[in-house]
């Protein structure tokens, strides 16, 4: 299976749970609704965006939270009741804003990532040069 798959994959499931651990630490459905659940499930998205963005290219966080974005609004709209179901339209428009933070957070991540080898390369090239006898 490719990468893009298994990052698709692993958004779908993402995206479901963020949505659906907010019902467990409140008692509300959706995630505008309750604070502590709108944190909470931000929290979990943002912290595989940014891991994605530390470890993988920006295409694969991209797909990673398209793949979020299709498992909260599978998740809303399979578990949701009918006045979700009535709205489902508006609720693709809306989830939308819960993908920012997580992105903001892959860029976070590919950004400190970019420095990091910026600086192992620089710090290998100054220990490369003290290390030459000098003649």
């Amino acid at each position: 299976m490719n990468n893009q798959v298994v990052n698709l994959i692993i958004g779908l499931l993402v995206g479901a749970v963020s949505w659906g651990v907010v019902s467990i630490v409140s008692d509300k459905f959706e995630p505008f609704d309750s604070g502590v659940g709108f944190m909470v499930g931000q929290v979990i998205l943002s912290v595989i965006a940014f891991w994605m963005g530390y470890k993988k290219r920006i295409s694969e966080l991209l797909v990673y939270l398209a793949g979020a974005y299709m498992g909260m609004n599978i998740y809303a709209y399979a578990f949701g009741s009918s006045e979700q179901k009535a709205w489902v339209l508006l609720g693709m428009f809306s989830t939308i804003l819960l993908i920012i933070y997580p992105f903001v957070c892959g860029i976070i991540g590919k950004i400190i990532n970019i420095a990091q080898q910026k600086y192992n390369k620089h710090f290998k090239a100054d220990a490369q040069k003290a290390a030459r006898p000098l003649n």
